[in-house]
């Protein structure tokens, strides 16, 4: 990936603060979950996620959509609790170029929701 005519190898981690995917048995109605239905993925959980677009310093701004997919499952107890290939949407926060001389480029990033 580009930023401000710097080329930068990117890898994104994902870590979520207590999130939860919800899992019911076979025919049970969805307001009838329980504590032990449910799975929380540990705070601190990598995920390795791929960029579907490209983002650039240079015309980056605040709240443009980011559009990103993981490459690999996470397990949890012999359980695929993410699959490879889930869908994740997120917002640029900021975006800084690099300094004329020295300086390397900066794009934050919120993700906002996953699509199994």
């Amino acid at each position: 990936m580009r930023i401000g005519g710097v080329l930068l190898a990117v890898l994104l981690f994902w870590t979520p603060l207590g999130a939860q995917q919800s899992t019911l048995p076979a025919g049970a109605p969805p307001d009838q979950s329980t504590a032990s239905d449910q799975v929380v993925v540990p705070a601190g959980t990598r995920l390795p996620l791929v960029l579907h677009n490209s983002i650039t310093t240079r015309n980056a701004n605040p709240g443009d959509p980011v559009f990103l997919e993981t490459t690999f499952p996470i397990v949890l107890e012999d359980r695929v609790v993410v699959p490879a290939g889930s869908y994740v949407q997120g917002e640029i926060l900021e975006a800084k170029r690099p300094g004329k001389i020295k300086g390397r480029g900066e794009v934050r990033i919120r993700l906002t929701t996953m699509i199994f």
